[in-house]
């Protein structure tokens, strides 16, 4: 029988005028893999930050291997075994990668004045080992390494911390996110060190909006719901239904992609490129983008699509080829040319590229568009704040007021916030960067909502879905890239969408 390893009791946690965590239990046991799915805001990253030491619970209690357990710090929560790998990750870049394994433990390496780096390096070419792990050398600098090794280092970290303190016991390692940026080759490889992790006696915490993962990877998932558990599933009993239906509270439809709000593309071409190239990246691309077409570009990564975003955004000058807004050539000096042709790009990564998370929602919504809130010369206030809370209502943005920063938001209504900005700058051209990237089931929803509104203002939307399912019920029309250039086209009306199938063959 499996020795439990971690326990919560009735975890709560409340912020001033917010019940964040009501009531939470959970046990882990020794070489499990648990997955956490819910809605943003359901209280996963709250529970995760309470494990790690980072916050403090206000109510309920835990223990570690029956021990009462109450971290006050991530290193008081690392010597005990319990580490977290952060989507945004922890590892110090510049420094080599044996320098960040022993990242405050160097005393151990010390001979007077000097660090006996052969010694360090040594030993963590051993930490590697013992988890199998090849292909890293610890002289080598983190920055040297991908994402995906990167995030196995972090592991390798936290891990090697707690046998320093305990030989004997085995970590938990908590997961938030880790395959939001990942390819499908990179995710395989980390589900591989998860299983070999588990295999070795240690718990992994996995949080993932993607629910396939969760069900192809967890022995046990603890769905939340509105700060409360709402349900533990078996490996066995899951499907992407039940846990649809005990996130959200209702049922998966045909109409998940609303589907029945597609619109038939307008005559009016509101965006063309002829022969578009940008050197070393993609070439000879054309096509023509309609009033109210969703256009959806599919390609595995180094295809060319995402360079050809760019270049649509103003973020690149192509090199050979014409762009044309509404019949007349183009050119975009920087992204704000093309924002004033009406263009507007939500990017991939909206924490770094799509926000400014100190700043105000209500900043973050004009930002794209101060002319529009000009009076006697200089940028109104009360104009701002009118706009802003007429997207508030309208998108649903839930926020304690438009004086927030964006960095209190959730993840699916920080891109709401994003989307405000975009269609406050009166955009004719949507190019959204896998517009659900990082947020739950319950916000997609939404965002696919807000995206069939665009359209019916007669929008034209490019999209880069974050799944081949995504693309393909969104869009009116697809083409695939491979290598850098367009190798099929798919019309995609309603009930007469393309098998996956079909779109892979153009893809590979």
């Amino acid at each position: 029988m499996k020795k439990l390893l971690f326990e919560a009791k009735q975890i709560e946690m409340q912020f001033p005028g917010t019940l964040a965590l009501q009531g939470v239990d959970m046990q882990i046991y020794e070489g499990e893999i648990i997955g956490l799915v819910g809605e943003n805001g359901a209280g996963k990253s709250t529970l995760l930050k309470i494990i790690q030491g980072v916050q403090t619970q206000t109510g309920g209690s835990m223990t570690l291997y029956g021990d009462t357990y109450a971290p006050r710090s991530p290193k008081e929560a690392q010597r005990n075994g319990v580490g977290m790998v952060f989507q945004e990750q922890a590892l110090i870049g510049n420094l080599t990668v044996g320098q960040n394994i022993f990242f405050g433990r160097e005393k151990e390496y010390r001979i007077g004045p000097l660090i006996h780096w052969k010694k360090m390096y040594q030993d963590a070419d051993k930490v590697f080992a013992e988890h199998d792990i090849q292909g890293i050398k610890p002289s080598r600098k983190v920055n040297d390494y991908d994402f995906a090794t990167r995030q196995m280092i972090e592991i390798c970290k936290v891990i090697s911390s707690a046998a320093a303190e305990d030989p004997e016991r085995r970590s938990m390692i908590l997961l938030d996110e880790p395959t939001s940026v990942l390819g499908a080759e990179e995710i395989q490889k980390l589900f591989t060190e998860m299983r070999k992790l588990a295999a070795a006696g240690h718990a992994v915490v996995f949080v993932s909006h993607r629910l396939d993962e969760i069900i192809e990877i967890c022995d046990r998932v603890y769905v939340f719901k509105d700060g409360k558990g709402a349900g533990m599933l078996l490996h066995e009993e899951l499907n992407e239904d039940i846990l649809y239906e005990r996130m959200v509270g209702k049922t998966t439809s045909d109409q998940y992609y609303k589907e029945n709000r597609q619109q038939q593309p307008k005559d009016e071409v509101v965006l063309e490129v002829q022969g578009l190239g940008l050197f070393g990246f993609f070439k000879d691309v054309s096509f023509r983008l309609h009033k109210s077409e969703v256009l959806g570009i599919c390609g595995v990564v180094g295809a060319g699509k995402e360079e050809l975003c760019d270049v649509l955004a103003g973020l690149e000058a192509q090199t050979s080829g014409t762009i044309l807004v509404e019949g007349k050539p183009v050119q975009f000096p920087h992204a704000a040319g093309a924002v004033e042709r009406g263009i507007v790009m939500i990017p991939k990564e909206r924490r770094e590229e799509g926000q400014l998370g100190s700043l105000r929602i209500v900043d973050n919504i004009a930002i794209s568009n101060l002319k529009a809130y000009r009076k006697n010369g200089l940028i109104s206030e009360r104009l701002q704040r009118e706009k802003s809370a007429q997207w508030i209502r309208e998108l649903q943005i839930r926020c304690s007021g438009m004086d927030s920063d964006m960095n209190s938001l959730s993840g699916g209504n920080a891109q709401k916030v994003v989307f405000a900005r975009a269609l406050s700058a009166n955009a004719k051209v949507l190019i959204l960067n896998h517009p659900t990237r990082g947020v739950d089931v319950g916000a997609k929803e939404e965002i696919y909502s807000l995206i069939r509104g665009a359209t019916e203002q007669g929008i034209a939307v490019i999209v880069l879905g974050d799944t081949l399912d995504e693309c393909i019920g969104l869009s009116t029309h697809i083409l695939t890239m491979k290598d850098g250039l367009v190798t099929m086209e798919f019309d995609c009306p309603v009930g007469g969408k393309p098998e996956q199938v079909d779109i892979i063959r153009g893809m590979m």
